[in-house]
Protein backbone atom coordinates (compact mmCIF):
# COMPACT_ATOMS: atom_id res chain seq x y z
CA UNK A 1 0.00 0.00 0.00
CA UNK A 2 1.37 3.59 -0.83
CA UNK A 3 0.81 6.85 1.31
CA UNK A 4 -0.82 9.91 -0.76
CA UNK A 5 1.06 13.55 1.32
CA UNK A 6 0.11 16.87 0.16
CA UNK A 7 3.52 17.83 -0.50
CA UNK A 8 4.94 14.32 -1.71
CA UNK A 9 1.80 12.82 -3.31
CA UNK A 10 2.16 8.72 -3.68
CA UNK A 11 5.05 7.53 -1.78
CA UNK A 12 5.44 4.46 -3.05
CA UNK A 13 5.65 1.33 -0.82
CA UNK A 14 8.59 -1.14 -1.26
CA UNK A 15 8.90 -4.93 -1.72
CA UNK A 16 10.12 -4.95 1.91
CA UNK A 17 6.94 -3.09 3.02
CA UNK A 18 8.97 0.60 3.70
CA UNK A 19 8.29 3.22 1.81
CA UNK A 20 10.10 5.31 -1.11
CA UNK A 21 9.99 8.63 -2.65
CA UNK A 22 12.82 10.85 -4.95
CA UNK A 23 13.07 13.62 -6.12
CA UNK A 24 16.13 16.03 -7.62
CA UNK A 25 15.73 20.18 -6.09
CA UNK A 26 17.83 22.86 -6.67
CA UNK A 27 20.09 23.98 -3.59
CA UNK A 28 22.22 26.90 -3.87
CA UNK A 29 22.98 26.76 -7.73
CA UNK A 30 23.25 23.00 -7.84
CA UNK A 31 20.68 19.82 -8.27
CA UNK A 32 20.55 17.74 -5.11
CA UNK A 33 19.04 14.29 -4.72
CA UNK A 34 17.08 14.14 -1.91
CA UNK A 35 15.23 10.23 -0.83
CA UNK A 36 12.26 9.90 1.61
CA UNK A 37 13.56 6.05 3.01
CA UNK A 38 11.71 4.08 5.12
CA UNK A 39 12.40 0.52 6.30
CA UNK A 40 8.23 0.35 7.83
CA UNK A 41 5.17 2.00 6.22
CA UNK A 42 3.21 1.36 9.67
CA UNK A 43 6.33 3.44 11.85
CA UNK A 44 5.79 6.43 9.54
CA UNK A 45 3.27 8.74 11.79
CA UNK A 46 1.97 11.26 9.62
CA UNK A 47 3.42 14.53 10.95
CA UNK A 48 6.85 13.26 10.46
CA UNK A 49 6.24 13.39 6.56
CA UNK A 50 5.25 17.00 7.26
CA UNK A 51 8.37 17.32 8.93
CA UNK A 52 10.20 16.26 6.03
CA UNK A 53 8.33 18.25 3.14
CA UNK A 54 9.17 20.76 5.93
CA UNK A 55 12.85 20.26 5.88
CA UNK A 56 12.98 19.90 1.96
CA UNK A 57 11.03 23.85 1.68
CA UNK A 58 14.16 25.05 4.20
CA UNK A 59 17.28 23.16 2.57
CA UNK A 60 19.53 26.35 2.12
CA UNK A 61 19.10 26.69 5.85
CA UNK A 62 19.82 23.14 7.15
CA UNK A 63 22.70 23.03 4.25
CA UNK A 64 23.75 26.75 6.14
CA UNK A 65 23.51 24.81 9.55
CA UNK A 66 25.55 21.59 8.29
CA UNK A 67 28.49 23.89 7.33
CA UNK A 68 27.67 25.71 10.96
CA UNK A 69 28.41 22.50 12.51
CA UNK A 70 31.69 21.58 10.14
CA UNK A 71 32.75 24.53 10.82
CA UNK A 72 32.73 23.75 14.40
CA UNK A 73 34.38 20.83 14.25
CA UNK A 74 37.95 22.07 12.67
CA UNK A 75 38.96 22.81 16.64
CA UNK A 76 39.35 19.15 17.03
CA UNK A 77 41.85 17.47 15.27
CA UNK A 78 40.02 14.53 15.46
CA UNK A 79 37.09 14.99 14.33
CA UNK A 80 35.72 13.31 11.12
CA UNK A 81 35.96 16.93 9.67
CA UNK A 82 39.37 17.56 9.97
CA UNK A 83 40.03 13.95 9.27
CA UNK A 84 38.27 14.40 5.91
CA UNK A 85 40.34 18.25 4.90
CA UNK A 86 43.27 15.88 5.75
CA UNK A 87 42.92 12.91 3.46
CA UNK A 88 41.90 15.25 0.35
CA UNK A 89 44.77 17.63 1.23
CA UNK A 90 47.26 14.60 1.03
CA UNK A 91 44.88 12.99 -1.71
CA UNK A 92 44.60 15.70 -4.18
CA UNK A 93 47.51 17.87 -3.27
CA UNK A 94 47.45 21.19 -5.47
CA UNK A 95 44.81 19.65 -7.97
CA UNK A 96 42.61 20.64 -4.58
CA UNK A 97 43.19 24.44 -5.23
CA UNK A 98 41.45 24.03 -8.47
CA UNK A 99 38.33 22.40 -6.67
CA UNK A 100 37.97 25.26 -4.44
CA UNK A 101 34.59 27.46 -4.67
CA UNK A 102 36.65 30.17 -2.29
CA UNK A 103 40.33 30.78 -2.22
CA UNK A 104 41.20 32.58 1.30
CA UNK A 105 43.98 31.16 2.09
CA UNK A 106 42.52 28.89 4.77
CA UNK A 107 42.45 25.60 3.12
CA UNK A 108 40.11 23.96 5.93
CA UNK A 109 37.65 26.70 5.76
CA UNK A 110 37.97 26.90 2.09
CA UNK A 111 37.35 22.99 1.19
CA UNK A 112 34.30 23.13 3.77
CA UNK A 113 32.93 26.70 1.72
CA UNK A 114 33.61 24.56 -1.76
CA UNK A 115 31.97 20.94 -0.62
CA UNK A 116 29.16 19.93 -2.92
CA UNK A 117 25.90 18.87 -1.33
CA UNK A 118 25.12 15.65 -3.44
CA UNK A 119 21.82 13.92 -1.32
CA UNK A 120 19.90 14.03 1.16
CA UNK A 121 18.15 11.28 3.18
CA UNK A 122 15.06 12.09 5.26
CA UNK A 123 13.58 8.67 7.31
CA UNK A 124 10.48 9.71 8.45
CA UNK A 125 10.37 6.59 10.88
CA UNK A 126 13.00 7.93 12.45
CA UNK A 127 11.10 10.27 14.29
CA UNK A 128 12.08 9.78 17.75
CA UNK A 129 14.49 12.65 19.68
CA UNK A 130 17.76 9.83 19.42
CA UNK A 131 17.39 8.83 16.09
CA UNK A 132 19.14 10.06 12.94
CA UNK A 133 16.06 11.93 11.06
CA UNK A 134 18.06 13.27 8.19
CA UNK A 135 21.61 13.28 6.78
CA UNK A 136 23.14 15.33 4.11
CA UNK A 137 25.85 13.91 1.96
CA UNK A 138 28.85 16.11 0.92
CA UNK A 139 31.88 15.90 -1.08
CA UNK A 140 34.44 18.27 -2.06
CA UNK A 141 34.88 16.28 -5.85
CA UNK A 142 32.27 13.69 -6.28
CA UNK A 143 34.43 12.75 -9.82
CA UNK A 144 37.54 12.44 -7.77
CA UNK A 145 36.71 10.78 -4.55
CA UNK A 146 33.97 8.39 -3.54
CA UNK A 147 34.27 9.74 0.06
CA UNK A 148 32.00 11.83 1.78
CA UNK A 149 30.92 14.16 4.75
CA UNK A 150 27.66 13.29 6.37
CA UNK A 151 25.91 15.40 8.75
CA UNK A 152 23.03 13.98 10.19
CA UNK A 153 20.45 15.93 11.97
CA UNK A 154 17.32 14.91 14.13
CA UNK A 155 13.88 14.95 14.28
CA UNK A 156 14.44 18.53 15.96
CA UNK A 157 16.91 19.74 13.84
CA UNK A 158 19.85 19.55 15.21
CA UNK A 159 23.09 18.78 14.65
CA UNK A 160 23.43 15.04 16.42
CA UNK A 161 26.79 13.59 14.14
CA UNK A 162 29.34 14.37 11.62
CA UNK A 163 30.91 11.27 9.87
CA UNK A 164 32.87 10.27 6.68
CA UNK A 165 31.97 7.55 4.82
CA UNK A 166 32.14 6.20 0.78
CA UNK A 167 29.86 6.08 -1.35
Amino acid sequence: MAIEHDYFGIIDETASGGLAWSDSIDVTEQVVEVDLLADDEAAVPAFALDAAASLIHALDGFDARARDALIAELSSRASATTTYIDSHVEKLGDSLVELLVHNSGDIAVDVLRSLQLLRVVIQPDHADEDEVFATFDYSISPDETDALLTVSFDFRGDVVSIDTQDE
